[in-house]
């Protein structure tokens, strides 16, 4: 069974990582929604807390996956 799998210590290190990727995700997805918004309101953005907003999410996906990875793989 999959739901054995994942009561382990492993398998909830391998369930968090995943989800701070899935958060980063959908931290990026927020940001271009407003992107998106303010463009057709003809809003001016700010690039300092776009640029800040997107590279901290682009950081969450990359730590999480790279940590999911290395869980799966029994990297030390």
């Amino acid at each position: 069974m999959i739901i054995k799998k994942f009561l382990t210590r492993k398998g909830w290190r391998v369930v968090a990582h995943s989800m701070l990727a899935a958060a980063g995700i959908g931290l990026l997805y927020l940001l271009s929604k407003m992107v998106i918004g303010d463009i057709q309101q003809e809003d001016t953005l700010s690039w300092w807390i776009l640029g800040v907003g997107i590279a901290f999410s682009l950081w969450l996906v990359a730590l999480g996956s790279m940590l999911a990875k290395a869980e799966l793989t029994d990297w030390r």
